[in-house]
């Protein structure tokens, strides 16, 4: 591989320790080539506590991914190792997409933010996912997802607070986190059975967090003529447009999340258009119906169910509530 970056990297003596040098000195946030006490190739990302990433981390083959303190409680790392050697100039490749994607982000915690979704992206692209369009029920998921940021947060908080609340594309098991506020989104067929699924105990868990919702939005395919119809290009348009008239330095990590989603702007939707029905937004509270963490035994985890929205009558707020709790946890506009 020409202009191989670690070829001139020893390997450090400490176990715990690694060998690195900075990627681009004129880039203000950290990244580093460096290696570890094994000899493996790593991207090293140095970022403070406040930063670090809450949504789950990417997995990509050969590669590990993980986010560790360093030097103290409030020194941490975002570490990539290449555990297969025969892809390190992929693996190279990969880096210096993140790097260039990143590295324009106003704060450090946007630059964290940033490299994560464009991994997600390889994530994608790597397993055959960026060589099709969304299936069906990841549109609807997406549109639902959408819909929140366009007429829940965008209107109630300041625009990159709004566009950084949504860990969703990130495999978090919250969709939306703003403070101590977190939403969960579920897009399904207005005639189907009234249930909704839960994929994780994590989902509906309300530990740690103030007030957890439950947003429901029918979505079905439109039928042809159909008046009022949609695609997802559409509302993510709609979205993008907003935010560049709002603060236009944000578009980049909304999209950012969008590929970290699966989106790719290059691909049509136009046949595949949508009528939205009724929404419904739920207070995830005491007497909800949900399976959380602690209810499990020792072992047990990855748990699916779920469940029926006639039981989850009595929780049914109006949305003015969700915005009250999102406002009163982020300054406004």
């Amino acid at each position: 591989m020409t202009n191989d970056p670690w070829k001139d990297i020893t390997p450090p003596n400490a176990a715990n320790a690694f060998n690195a040098k900075r990627i681009d000195a004129d880039v203000q946030w950290g990244f580093f080539w460096a290696k570890g006490i094994d000899g493996k190739c790593l991207f090293v990302i140095q970022h403070t506590a406040a930063s670090t990433p809450s949504a789950r981390l990417p997995r990509l083959q050969g590669i590990e991914i993980s986010d560790r303190e360093w030097i103290d409680e409030n020194s941490r790392i975002l570490i990539f190792t290449l555990e297969d050697a025969a892809q390190r100039e992929l693996f190279h490749q990969l880096c210096l997409d993140i790097v260039s994607f990143a590295s324009g982000a106003g704060t450090e915690r946007e630059a964290v933010l940033l490299a994560i979704a464009r991994t997600w992206r390889w994530h994608h692209l790597l397993r055959g996912g960026g060589d099709r369009r969304l299936s069906p029920e990841e549109q609807k998921g997406l549109i639902g997802e959408l819909l929140v940021i366009e007429r829940h947060l965008l209107p109630n908080l300041n625009c990159i607070n709004a566009v950084e609340a949504w860990h969703g594309p990130l495999g978090s098991p919250k969709d939306f986190e703003i403070g101590h506020t977190c939403i969960e989104v579920k897009a399904r067929r207005g005639a189907a059975t009234p249930y909704v699924a839960i994929s994780s105990e994590c989902q509906l868990d309300g530990s740690g967090i103030h007030e957890l919702f439950l947003y429901v939005v029918d979505l079905d395919r439109a039928p042809d003529g159909s008046e009022n119809s949609f695609s997802l290009a559409n509302v993510a348009t709609r979205i993008q447009q907003a935010i560049v008239v709002l603060d236009s330095g944000v578009l980049e990590t909304f999209e950012g999340l969008l590929t970290a989603a699966g989106f790719r702007w290059a691909d049509d939707y136009s046949d595949m258009l949508w009528v939205e029905g009724k929404n419904r937004v739920y207070r995830v509270s005491d007497g909800f119906p949900r399976i959380t963490a602690d209810q499990l035994a020792s072992g047990v985890g990855d748990v699916r169910y779920s469940i029926s929205l006639v039981s989850c009558h009595s929780h049914l707020v109006d949305a003015m509530q969700l915005e009250r709790a999102v406002r009163g946890n982020c300054n406004g506009r």
